[in-house]
């Protein structure tokens, strides 16, 4: 599996250039590369015509990035005296 920056670079594209090409957002592409978010399949799609791979040959995830990643949903841990659903009223 090769990572959609692999495939990016191998062809020496900006991530504005490869964003025109399928038709999104240049951020988008940075939170894809950096793992912070995921294509969804439509781009998959465009993403496999454009590079000639099949959208299951895509690595979603560089295995290299250090990006930590939390739950969707996920919050902090907060202090249970200041929340308001454990206090009586």
């Amino acid at each position: 599996m090769t990572t959609i920056r692999a495939l990016r670079q191998e062809r020496e594209w900006s991530q504005f250039e490869l964003a025109v090409r399928i038709g999104v957002h240049p951020q988008a592409v940075y939170l894809w590369e950096s793992g912070r978010r995921m294509p969804q399949v439509p781009q998959l799609r465009k993403l496999g015509q454009l590079f000639g791979l099949c959208s299951d040959e895509i690595a979603l995830i560089d295995p290299s990035a250090s990006v930590k990643r939390t739950a969707r949903g996920a919050r902090p841990e907060t202090d249970p005296s200041r929340d308001r659903r454990t206090q009586e009223t």
